[in-house]
């Protein structure tokens, strides 16, 4: 019986150790092959391996301009599409205003009383009604109107792709390409075309924000629903639910709470954007905040973007109460108003909405009451002059934030940045591919060996491995950050509610807002870049690590207390590798954003990809931006795919 077992044993472990060899030795000729070849080609990129992007470019956006207007694509798509944006916004905006501003936050506090009870009425009032008393309300409308009109197409595009691509592998393969670089893809570069092709003012601006804001909808609600239990779906299908049944009676209803997610990082997306969508002829807030950047002005830039903040607020909390999040445990306890019959709930609402606003009018309350305004902006100034002299040299042990920005630059960022630019060319792209077949194997390796080879065809290595040095620290110091501050959010409700205003404020405030003290601290520079992309980076990841622990199913919980596992053992045991995929999901969101706000960087002095998108478009050089940008895209494309492989399956080949 042992001679037998031996004898059926044998091609079993033969065949594993013949597959253990094969990964072994398949990507060490490969990696040796593209050395030997690297080393006879020479260090620096080859002439000859150009993809001639650029005068394509050009090309391709001269045909545009020439075009614009005759061309079918122009009067038949464009333009309708321009058009009705425009309608739309110019509607929102003409109900807002006729509302006037005891009718808007009427309609405030009664839809988050619906959505929220009476905190989320309070919140949501409060936040909107911050926006008047900061002397910004009729800005605040503008701006309202426009984001309340990208968020719609956002979700009417986002929810519908993310339910394709959480029911089907091969659509979440094929839309995470375009995710990754409408995401990562700088702004700046794909404003020109909108403008060409939309016009300036609403139309534009609407466009570029809703490709912005749409991809957390998509990949959250993907999200949502590959993360409801298996058991649940094939309860369903054993009661014979149809598939269109069981998306709306199991899936759609269990991934709700990351479908709010998604709303809520819609949002924020959206608004934080909104200084960028000023520069295409869009009056509001954010016009505002650039006129206060263009003099060097904190405080009359940071006063406007503080309205933002509140006006991202008060949608948010509106929209993403605690009874939808809790359902009917939080409905019980409301009053009697908010718990009759849906149709009934909002004839009422209306109609108190519209008895507000006629005794509003009648009153002739059109204005905000400038009584009830302040004017922050000075002691916003004498706080930035005050932390300047007292944080900048002179502190304890660090020395000052001037010697922090030099100890970093000297000890982490040149050190790093050198041994990329210094590195052979094919030395990395050799490197990239070890590092794709240790992850998930030789489509991986593949994949990030390939986007290595388009950097190089793209004429832009040195810069790219300059931009990757520095976005390598903003990640690690990032995820050294958000992974504590998100596991703490996750399991106390108490800093969850603490936490949530100042993540909502570091995710919407503009960037620009905090770049000026932040140069003033720092030095121009890479450091002023890298605080404020870890800034800007943070809050995703915090959101979606907690989300990732709120969604532990309860009973492996009790079942790891009953066997006597420890708060600590619980987490590391239980709760973390159960929330691996939104953990890694939360880091890729980071990579993204990160990337994202390259080009904002290198206006302070970051340098790399960033300057060479602005300077290209700036300059009128379409071609040159296009190929920064692509750039920024192939290097997301690497980190993203990496990173997600680590998390959701093991290594394949």
């Amino acid at each position: 019986m042992a001679i037998a077992a031996v004898a059926v044993g044998t091609p079993a472990v033969a065949s594993d150790r013949s597959v253990r060899w094969r990964r072994l030795v398949i990507p060490t000729v490969v990696v040796a092959t593209i050395c030997v070849v690297g080393a006879w080609i020479g260090d620096g990129v080859p002439t000859w391996l150009d993809a001639r992007v650029r005068p394509w470019s050009d090309d391709v956006y001269d045909w545009t301009v020439q075009n614009n207007g005759d061309h079918w694509l122009f009067t038949r798509v464009f333009e309708p599409i321009a058009d009705t944006l425009t309608a739309t916004n110019d509607a929102v905006l003409w109900a807002l205003r006729h509302l006037r501003w005891p009718g808007v936050l009427t309609l405030v506090a009664l839809i988050g009383w619906r959505t929220g009870g009476a905190r989320a009425a309070i919140v949501g009032m409060l936040a909107m009604a911050g926006c008047g008393v900061l002397g910004f309300w009729d800005e605040t409308m503008v701006t309202i109107a426009l984001m309340l009109v990208a968020v719609i197409v956002a979700l009417l595009i986002g929810i519908p792709l993310g339910i394709l691509a959480g029911r089907s592998d091969r659509a979440e393969r094929w839309l995470r390409g375009v995710l990754d670089t409408a995401q990562v893809m700088p702004a700046f570069v794909y404003f020109l075309p909108v403008v060409v092709a939309f016009g300036i003012r609403v139309p534009a601006a609407a466009i570029a924000t809703v490709v912005y804001a749409t991809p957390p909808a998509i990949r959250l609600t993907s999200h949502g629903l590959r993360s409801v239990p298996v058991v649940a779906t094939e309860v369903g299908n054993s009661f014979g639910c149809t598939s269109r049944q069981l998306l709306a009676k199991v899936q759609l209803p269990m991934a709700r709470r990351a479908m709010l997610l998604g709303l809520n990082q819609v949002i924020m997306m959206a608004f934080a954007i909104v200084v960028l969508a000023s520069m295409l002829g869009v009056a509001g807030l954010g016009g505002r905040v650039l006129s206060g950047l263009q003099r060097v002005q904190v405080g009359q830039a940071f006063a406007p973007g503080l309205a933002i903040v509140f006006a991202a607020v008060a949608l948010d909390r509106i929209t993403t109460g605690e009874r939808a999040k809790r359902g009917d445990r939080v409905r019980r306890r409301m009053p009697a108003f908010a718990r009759g019959r849906a149709h009934i709930a909002t004839i009422v609402t209306v109609g108190l909405v519209v008895a507000v606003a006629i005794i509003a009018a009648g009153a002739g309350a059109d204005d905000f009451p400038s009584a009830f305004t302040i004017d922050i902006t000075e002691p916003i100034n004498d706080a930035v002059r005050w932390v300047n002299d007292n944080f900048r040299t002179g502190v304890p042990i660090v020395g000052g934030t001037g010697s922090f920005s030099d100890f970093l630059t000297l000890h982490v960022l040149n050190p790093v940045r050198d041994l990329l630019v210094d590195s052979p060319w094919w030395a990395v792209v050799a490197a990239s591919f070890a590092i794709g077949w240790a992850s998930a194997g030789w489509r991986l390796a593949a994949l990030c060996g390939a986007c290595f080879v388009g950097i190089a065809a793209l004429r832009t290595w040195e810069l790219a491995m300059d931009t990757l040095s520095q976005v390598l620290v903003i990640i690690a110091v990032s995820v050294l950050l958000a992974v504590p501050i998100g596991i703490c959010v996750g399991r106390s409700n108490r800093a969850e509610r603490l936490l949530r205003p100042l993540l909502d404020a570091a995710q919407v405030m503009p960037a620009f807002v905090y770049l000026v003290p932040v140069i003033f601290l720092f030095n121009i520079g890479r450091v002023p870049g890298i605080v404020a992309s870890v800034i800007y980076a943070l809050p995703p990841c915090i959101r979606l690590v907690s989300l990732g622990l709120r969604q532990v199913p309860i009973a492996p919980r009790e079942a790891a207390i009953s066997f006597g596992a420890t708060p600590r053992q619980e987490l590391v045991k239980v709760q973390l590798p159960m929330a691996a995929r939104a953990i890694m999901l939360g880091i890729n969101q980071t990579i993204l954003m990160v990337l994202s706000m390259v080009v904002i960087a290198a206006l302070i002095g970051a340098g790399g990809l960033g300057l060479e998108t602005v300077y290209g478009l700036t300059k009128s050089e379409i071609g040159r931006g296009v190929a920064g940008g692509v750039s920024i895209v192939l290097l997301a494309v690497v980190l993203d795919r990496v990173t997600q492989s680590w998390g959701t399956h093991p290594r394949r080949t």
